[in-house]
C-alpha cells in the first residue's frame, strides 16, 4: 500500500510538472492511476521482449548482408558474388525497409490500438459503423501485436523461397518489417506512462533490449548460415520467432489513460499530431533530428561485417564484432538513460549525438583513409566500441525527452510521428551509403564517402537537438540540467 501511494505520489507530480512545461497542452491532465511495482516489472519484461525481437533483429541484419553478398549464399540466383555489379544498394534497402517499416507503421498501428482500447470507432456513414462494430468486437489490442508475429514468421518463411532481390524486398523486406511494428508499438507505446522520475532509466533498460537481441542473434545466425545455409536458416529464424513473439504479444499491456477519466468523460491519449504542435519549432527541430538521426545511425551496423571482411578478416569475425556493437549499445542506453534522469536528458541527448559524429570522423574516416592495415584495423575496432557506445543515447533518451518536451498526454501522437519520420530516415540512410561506395578493388578506400556521408548525418542531428534545446527553453529561466 506504501508502494502504491508513493508511486502515485510521484506521478502526479510529475503529471503536474509536465503539463506546465509542456508546449502543447493547454489543459492540466488528469493523474494517472497508481502502479505497483510488479506490473512496471512485467511492462518493462514483455517491452524488452518486443524490442529484442523486432529491433534487435534489424540492428544484426548485416550478417544477412554479408552472406547475400558472399560467394557461398544459396539464396540468389545468380548470385551477386559473380556479378561484375553486385546489387549492394538493393540488399542494403531489403533491412532498410525492414527497419524503416518497423518503426514508420506506428502512424497507422497506434491508433489503432487507441480505437481498440476505447471500445469505439469516429462515426462516419451507418454502413462503415456497422463493419467497424463487427471488427471491433473480433479484435482486442492483442489481436494486433499475436497478427504482426505471424507476418514476420510468414515474411520470414517467405523469403527462404526467394530466388532475387525483389522478393527479398517483398518478404524479408515489406512483410518482415510491417509485421514487426505491429508487435512493437502496441508494447512499446503505453510503457514510459507507467513510470515518471525514473522514466529515462525505465526506456533505456527497455529499448537496451534491441542490443541485447542483436547480440545474441549475430552469432547464432552467422552460425546457422554458414552451417545449414540461407534458406534453412530464414526457416528456422520463422519458428523462432512464433514460440517467442506469441507469448509477448500475449502480455500487451493497456494504456494508463483507458483507466483513467475526468468531468468530461474516460480519458484518452491523444494519437494525431495537431496543427498548432506541428508548426511549433520543437517539434519541427525533433522532426528532422530523428530523420538524420536514423539516416546516420543505422548505416555503420549495416557495414560492420562487410567493411569487417574488407580488412581481411573473416565473415565470423564481423558478426562477431556486430554482437559486441549491440553488446555495447545495450549497456549504452542503460546507462546514457540513468545519466539523463542525473543530468538533464536534453543535454546527455546532445552529447551523445556529438561523440557518436564525431566517432565517424575520428575513427571510421581514418580507418578508410590509413594506409596501414594494423592501423586501419585498430582504429576500426576503436571505432566500434566508442560509435556503439554514444549512439545508444539517443534511442535511450528520446521516449522520455517526448514525454518531457510535448507532456505525457501527447506521448503516442509525438512518438509515432517522430518514429515514422525516423524511419523514412532509415529507408534513406543505408541504401544511399550503399550507393556511394565505390568499387572492391579500391579495398578500404571505398567505404571513403560512405563515411562521410554518414558524419555529416549525425553532425546535422546534432545541430537540430541543439535546436530542441533551444527551442524549448526559450523565454523560460535557463536551466543548466535540462
Amino acid at each position: 500500500m506504501a508502494t502504491q501511494t508513493q508511486t502515485e505520489t510521484e506521478l502526479t507530480d510529475y503529471d503536474a510538472r509536465s503539463e506546465v512545461a509542456s508546449e502543447s497542452n493547454l489543459n492540466p491532465a488528469p493523474a494517472l492511476p497508481p502502479v505497483s511495482r510488479r506490473k512496471q516489472a512485467a511492462v518493462l519484461s514483455a517491452a524488452f521482449a518486443a524490442i529484442a525481437l523486432t529491433i534487435g533483429y534489424n540492428q544484426c541484419y548485416g550478417v544477412f548482408q554479408e552472406y547475400y553478398l558472399s560467394s557461398s549464399q544459396d539464396v540468389l540466383v545468380p548470385s551477386p558474388a559473380s556479378q561484375a555489379s553486385p546489387q549492394t544498394a538493393w540488399l542494403a534497402f531489403v533491412g532498410s525497409l525492414c527497419y524503416g517499416l518497423t518503426w514508420a507503421g506506428g502512424i497507422l498501428v497506434n491508433p489503432v490500438i487507441s480505437r481498440l482500447e476505447e471500445g469505439k470507432w469516429p462515426p462516419t456513414t451507418p454502413s462503415t459503423r456497422l463493419w467497424r462494430r463487427r471488427i471491433s468486437r473480433l479484435l482486442a489490442p492483442r489481436t494486433v501485436p499475436i497478427f504482426g508475429v505471424i507476418m514476420v514468421s510468414a515474411g520470414f518463411a517467405l523469403a527462404s523461397v526467394s530466388t532475387s532481390v525483389w522478393q527479398l524486398l517483398l518478404t524479408q523486406g515489406f512483410l518482415v518489417g510491417f509485421g514487426m511494428s505491429l508487435l512493437y508499438f502496441p508494447l512499446l507505446a503505453p510503457t514510459p506512462e507507467y513510470f515518471s522520475n525514473h522514466r529515462a532509466t525505465a526506456m533505456g533498460f527497455v529499448l537496451a533490449g534491441g542490443g541485447t537481441g542483436g547480440l545474441i542473434l549475430s552469432p547464432v545466425l552467422r552460425a546457422l548460415l554458414s552451417s545449414v545455409g540461407g534458406r534453412w536458416t530464414l526457416r528456422i529464424y520463422a519458428g523462432f520467432n512464433l514460440l517467442a513473439g506469441l507469448p509477448t504479444a500475449w502480455a500487451v499491456p493497456r494504456s494508463q489513460f483507458t483507466a483513467s477519466s475526468t468531468a468530461e468523460g474516460p480519458e484518452k491519449r491523444n494519437t494525431h499530431v495537431s496543427k498548432d504542435l506541428a508548426k511549433r519549432p520543437t517539434f519541427l527541430f525533433s522532426a528532422v533530428a530523428a530523420f538524420l538521426q536514423a539516416a546516420g545511425a543505422q548505416l555503420p551496423l549495416s557495414f560492420i561485417p562487410s567493411y569487417t571482411v574488407v580488412l581481411g578478416l573473416t565473415a565470423s569475425e564481423g558478426s562477431n564484432l556486430l554482437a559486441a556493437a549491440n553488446a555495447i549499445n545495450a549497456v549504452a542506453r542503460i546507462l546514457t538513460g540513468y545519466a539523463g534522469d542525473r543530468l538533464g536528458r536534453q543535454n546527455t541527448l546532445v552529447l551523445t549525438l556529438f561523440l557518436a559524429a564525431a566517432s565517424v570522423f575520428a575513427f571510421w574516416l581514418s580507418s578508410v583513409l590509413t594506409t596501414t592495415a594494423s592501423t586501419s584495423h585498430s582504429l576500426w575496432l576503436a571505432f566500434i566500441v566508442f560509435y556503439s557506445f554514444s549512439a545508444g543515447g539517443y534511442y535511450a533518451l528520446f521516449p522520455a525527452l517526448i514525454a518531457e518536451v510535448f507532456g505525457i498526454r501527447q506521448y503516442a501522437a509525438v512518438n509515432a510521428f517522430i518514429l515514422f519520420v525516423r524511419g523514412l530516415g532509415t529507408v534513406f540512410g543505408s541504401p544511399v551509403g550503399g550507393q556511394l561506395l565505390g568499387s572492391s578493388e579500391e579495398g578500404s578506400r571505398a567505404y571513403a564517402s560512405a563515411a562521410y556521408w554518414d558524419g555529416a548525418l549525425l553532425a546535422g542531428a546534432t545541430l537540430c537537438c541543439v535546436g530542441v534545446r533551444w527551442a524549448h527553453g526559450r523565454g523560460k529561466p535557463w536551466k543548466w540540467i535540462a
